[in-house]
């Protein structure tokens, strides 16, 4: 499937048209259509909490110190990794590139 959605890659140009090609093609192989009803609970639950936990990755490796108190943006990046549920391996991997580099040293060093 991989191959052949690279090969119509100038066809196919939105990542849309390559979800969309993809899914009839699946379709046609397993010769199952879903009803509307089945098709929206699928598109749902494709988006709904894994885009929330990438967005919320995406925000908190955004993130940065800068001007703030380091109180003030732990408290703004603990509530981000808390409510999205982002693990503490990957939330402290960023963190440690988010905080001014004295910070870092200071702590961990």
């Amino acid at each position: 499937m991989k191959m052949w959605v690279q090969a119509y890659t100038a066809a196919l140009p939105t990542d849309m048209d390559k979800c969309l090609a993809v899914w009839i093609t699946e379709c046609q192989e397993a010769g199952l259509w879903p009803s509307w009803d089945d098709l929206k609970d699928k598109v749902n639950a494709f988006f709904s909490p894994q885009s929330e936990r990438e967005w919320a990755q995406a925000q908190m490796q955004r993130m940065t110190q800068e001007a703030q108190s380091i109180e003030t943006f732990l408290n703004n990046f603990t509530a981000m990794k808390q409510a999205r549920k982002v693990s503490n391996d990957y939330a402290f991997s960023i963190l440690v590139k988010a905080v001014k580099p004295e910070i870092v040293k200071e702590v961990f060093i």
